[in-house]
C-alpha cells in the first residue's frame, strides 16, 4: 500500500514523499533507513483519486544488475551504491539508501532485505542470509534467478493458455448483451405491430422487448451485474479458496492443478537446501508459497519430518508426491543430492504441466466457439422464426 510522509531529511529539509510499502512500520523502517525522520504519514486512498502511477520494484532487474557488479569485482557496498545512483527517477531510491545505510552500519545484506518484507520476499532472503556464511551470494542470486525465470516460464504458458478463452468469453458476452438488449426489442416492435403470433417463441420475443424498452435502465443494470458478479466474487480471497478446493476435488482439473503446485513447492525447496538452508526450515519457508489448503499437509510433512522420518516416506503419506517424486526423494536421500533430485522432481512436473496446458487448450478454445455460436444461433433462431410465422411458413 501507498503512504504520504512528511520527512525531515537529514540536510534538515522537509519533503513530502509517496512510500510503497506492506505497513506503516516498514514504511518508517524504510525512512530512518534513509536517514530521515517522519514527521507525518498517513495512507494514501487511492479508491477515488487518480495518481500517476509508480512501477514496482523489479526484484529480477536488481538481482541481474547486482549479480553483474559483483561478478565484475564490486564490493557489495559498491554495488547497491551504483544501482541507487543508476536509478535516475529516484522511484526506489529509499529502497537504496535503506540497504546502503544498513550495510555501512555493519549489518549483514539478508539483516537489511529483512527490514523490507514487501520489497524482498522472505526465501529471497533466507537464501541470501545462508550464503552470507560461506561468501557465495553472487551464486545464490544467480540460483535465485534461474528458480524466478523457471516460475515465470510455466505462469507465462498458464497465462497464454488462459488469454484466448478469456476474449472469446468477453467478445461473445458482449455480441450476446447486444442482440438481447438493442437488436431484439427492435424485431419486437415489428411483431407487436402485427399482432400475436402462434409460435411460443413469438411470446418470449414480445416479452422481453417490451420489458426492455419500457426497463431500459434496469435491463442494462441487470446484464452489467451479469457480467460484473463473476469479477468481483474473484477478487475476493474466501470465494477463490472456495473455487480452489472446489477444482483441487475435481478428479480432472484437481489433479493437474496438484501437480502444478507440487512442482512449486519442489523447485523451491530445492533451490533453498542448494544455498545451505536445512530441510525443516527450508519447508517451513515454503508454506506461504503454497496455496492454503495444502498448508495442513505441509504441516504434518513437517511434523514428522522433525521426528526423524524420512522424507520420501512422509512426502507419500501426506500425499505431496507422486511414485515418480518418491523414487527420486529416495535416490536423493541416498546419495546425499537430495536438492538435484527436488529440482529434477520440479522439471518433470514442469513438463508434465505444459504438455496438459497445450492439450487443454486445444480443446477449451473450440467447446468456447461451439457454445458461443449455440446461443448466437439460438437468438438469432427466436428473432426470424417469427418471420416465417407472419409467411404462415411455420
Amino acid at each position: 500500500m501507498k503512504f504520504q510522509a512528511k520527512i525531515l531529511t537529514s540536510a534538515l529539509a522537509v519533503e513530502v514523499k509517496e512510500i510503497d510499502a506492506a505497513g506503516e512500520s516498514e514504511a518508517r523502517q524504510m525512512v530512518s533507513g534513509a536517514g530521515g525522520r517522519i514527521l507525518e504519514i498517513r495512507p494514501i486512498s487511492t479508491t477515488w483519486q487518480i495518481r500517476a502511477a509508480r512501477p514496482n520494484f523489479n526484484l529480477g532487474v536488481f538481482n541481474q544488475q547486482l549479480h553483474s557488479l559483483l561478478e565484475a569485482g564490486q564490493t557489495l557496498v559498491d554495488a547497491i551504491d551504483v544501482l541507487g545512483r543508476n536509478d535516475k527517477r529516484a522511484h526506489h531510491r529509499v529502497v537504496y539508501d535503506t540497504l546502503l545505510r544498513s550495510l555501512r552500519q555493519g549489518n549483514q545484506l539478508s539483516d537489511a532485505m529483512q527490514a523490507l518484507p514487501s520489497v524482498f520476499p522472505s526465501l529471497y532472503v533466507a537464501m541470501v542470509r545462508s550464503s552470507e556464511t560461506t561468501g557465495t551470494i553472487g551464486a545464490s542470486i544467480r540460483r535465485f534467478m534461474q528458480y524466478q525465470q523457471q516460475v515465470d516460464e510455466i505462469r507465462s504458458k498458464l497465462t497464454a493458455a488462459a488469454t484466448y478463452p478469456a476474449i472469446l468469453l468477453g467478445v461473445g458476452s458482449l455480441v450476446i448483451s447486444f442482440l438481447m438488449l438493442y437488436v431484439l426489442p427492435r424485431f419486437s416492435e415489428v411483431y407487436d405491430e402485427a399482432g400475436s403470433m402462434r409460435n411460443g417463441s413469438v411470446g418470449f420475443v414480445q416479452w422481453w422487448g417490451a420489458f426492455v424498452r419500457n426497463n431500459e435502465l434496469l435491463a442494462w443494470s441487470m446484464v452489467l451485474f451479469a457480467l460484473a458478479l463473476p469479477v468481483v466474487l474473484i477478487l475476493q480471497p474466501a470465494t477463490r479458496l472456495a473455487l480452489h478446493r472446489r477444482m483441487m476435488a475435481s478428479p480432472w482439473i484437481g489433479g493437474r492443478i496438484k501437480v502444478l503446485q507440487l512442482a512449486r513447492l519442489y523447485r523451491t525447496l530445492g533451490m533453498l537446501l542448494n544455498s545451505g538452508v536445512n530441510v525443516l526450515a527450508a519447508m517451513r519457508m515454503t508454506r506461504d508459497s503454497l496455496p492454503v489448503v495444502m498448508h495442513q499437509g505441509l504441516e504434518r510433512a513437517v511434523r514428522l519430518v522433525s521426528e526423524g522420518r524420512p522424507l520420501s516416506q512422509v512426502m507419500r503419506e501426506c500425499g505431496m508426491s507422486t511414485e515418480v517424486a518418491e523414487q527420486l526423494l529416495v535416490a536423493g536421500e541416498s546419495s546425499g543430492n537430495l536438492d538435484d533430485m527436488m529440482g529434477r522432481i520440479a522439471d518433470f512436473y514442469d513438463q508434465e504441466t505444459a504438455i496438459w496446458i497445450d492439450t487443454a487448450g486445444r480443446l477449451i478454445e473450440p467447446v468456447l466457439m461451439l457454445g458461443i455460436g449455440l446461443v448466437v444461433g439460438a437468438i438469432v433462431l427466436l428473432l426470424y422464426s417469427p418471420i416465417f410465422d407472419l409467411a404462415n411458413i411455420v
